[in-house]
């Protein structure tokens, strides 16, 4: 009886292992998003670029243009990038995430 007792304990405690195995292998959207190096504009209007999240508009980016997310808001709705001007230096500003696709080269 005891030899059962101590084999369904041990299965008892193998199963909940691999129950918080399961449940810390998910991972956070906002840093999901963070994982990819380039991103591509999918606005077929352009995409807004402003000096805080929200504020005054900077710039407009062309539909396909590829950027660098260099942070994420709180929230996730936001992502602060760097882009490519047109006189060939960087830009920066936010823009809202969920006009943003991952870009592989």
């Amino acid at each position: 009886m005891k030899r059962i007792i101590s084999q369904l304990l041990v299965l008892a405690i193998g199963l909940s292992l691999n129950v918080v195995a399961i449940e810390t292998t998910s991972i956070d959207p906002v840093m999901a998003r963070m994982l990819c190096q380039s991103y591509k504009v999918t606005r077929s209007l352009g995409l807004y670029v402003y000096v805080n999240a929200g504020s005054r508009i900077i710039t407009t980016l062309p539909y396909g243009n590829i950027v660098r997310v260099t942070g994420m808001s709180s929230n996730g709705e936001w992502a602060r990038i760097e882009y490519l001007r047109v006189d060939g230096r960087t830009g920066r500003g936010w823009v809202a995430a969920s006009y943003l696709s991952c870009y592989q080269e």
